[in-house]
């Protein structure tokens, strides 16, 4: 008898598991979107005020002062929110020159290595 609920706690740990990880997954999705939509709002006001800038500067010839500060902060905050996307998707930065010359084994051999540096961190 000991045996029979050993085996059924063990599939209700692997079903909350599962539901845990669906959990996680719709955490992550709405997490995603709550950083995408700032970041392409973020996008579109760059444009913008770039765009008054330089109107205001080289058409009207009155610059706008704070508009270079205001595109700096913004680009600031694109810069933040990108890199979080970009990890999010797992696109990280990396030199894919050189890693794409790396012969097939050397691939393999520079991922375990990173895999083990992770694991052990």
């Amino acid at each position: 008898m000991a045996h029979v609920a050993d085996v059924d706690a063990g599939v209700l740990d692997a079903a909350s598991l599962g539901g845990r990880r669906r959990f996680a997954a719709r955490v992550s999705s709405v997490f995603a979107r709550l950083v995408e939509v700032p970041a392409a709002l973020l996008v579109v006001a760059e444009i913008i005020v770039l765009l008054a800038g330089i109107l205001a500067r080289y058409v009207f010839h009155a610059p706008i002062v704070w508009s270079d500060e205001l595109a700096g902060m913004l680009f600031l905050w694109l810069a933040m929110l990108g890199s979080v996307i970009a990890f999010q998707r797992g696109e990280h930065m990396r030199m894919t020159a050189i890693v794409g010359m790396l012969q097939p084994r050397a691939r393999a051999l520079r991922s375990s290595i990173r895999f083990a540096s992770i694991l052990n961190s």
